[in-house]
């Protein structure tokens, strides 16, 4: 496995959070929305914590800096297998199916 830096990070949760806010909007059932938007949030608080590093910090390897991004990973796993049944376009399902791991493998990078 290659290490991940920051700017690998503030890539993968970019999209990732955008990909939230779609699936958010795309949303009929209000506890699909609540899921989504809670999601968002947590992710939103570890990218305003990168978003205090210097530019030079962006080359290091990531590491979780909130904590609470860990429950993030541990829903997003309970979510993956049935992303099918919550999201129904096409384009939003795949884009969270390609991201959802490569931003568990972030997240969990320092936690074993």
């Amino acid at each position: 496995m290659t290490i991940k830096t920051v700017a690998d990070a503030l890539h993968v949760f970019y999209e990732l959070n955008s990909e939230f806010s779609n699936a958010y909007w795309e949303m009929n059932e209000i506890n699909n929305k609540d899921m989504f938007f809670a999601m968002k949030c947590m992710l939103q608080d570890e990218l305003d914590e990168l978003h205090k590093l210097s530019m030079q910090d962006h080359e290091y390897p990531y590491e979780v800096i909130n904590p609470v991004v860990l429950n993030l990973s541990i829903k997003l796993r309970r979510v993956l297998p049935k992303l099918d049944t919550v999201v129904f376009r096409t384009e939003t399902l795949n884009n969270l199916e390609r991201l959802i791991p490569l931003a568990c493998e972030l997240f969990e990078s320092k936690a074993n």
